[in-house]
């Protein structure tokens, strides 16, 4: 209640007042350092294993299976899609933020190596 009678009684100090706090905040928002387009890496992950010869199908029982299988066991895995084409197989792996790149591809990778005996030479 006191503000709104000091801002009555003497509004030139009212208006000082609100044109300092204006200032500091432009101020303060122009030394302000944002990127709108920050550099930020996603944690993810590219498996592709070639399979020569092979129908899609057959990639997809034979190789993708048995990668999902393995890599859905790796801690902190936000999202798994695979892929089967003519003669290939992708795996993507998504992992959240908080889960290092380093530690995701190697984990992935012990993960494929496990899984090595169940695929096709």
């Amino acid at each position: 209640m006191w503000i709104s009678d000091l801002a009555i009684r003497r509004p030139i100090v009212a208006i000082v007042s609100m044109l300092v706090l204006v200032l500091g905040g432009l101020v303060a928002m122009r030394s302000l350092e944002t990127d709108e387009w920050p550099d930020v890496q996603a944690p993810m992950v590219t498996v592709t294993v070639p399979y020569p010869g092979a129908t899609p199908s057959q990639v997809e029982r034979e190789l993708l299976r048995p990668l999902e299988d393995r890599v859905r066991s790796v801690s902190g895995l936000k999202k798994l899609k695979g892929t089967a084409g003519d003669g290939f197989a992708l795996l993507l792996a998504e992992f959240t933020f908080s889960k290092p790149a380093t530690e995701a591809v190697q984990e992935v990778r012990d993960a494929v190596s496990a899984a090595r005996g169940d695929l096709p030479r």
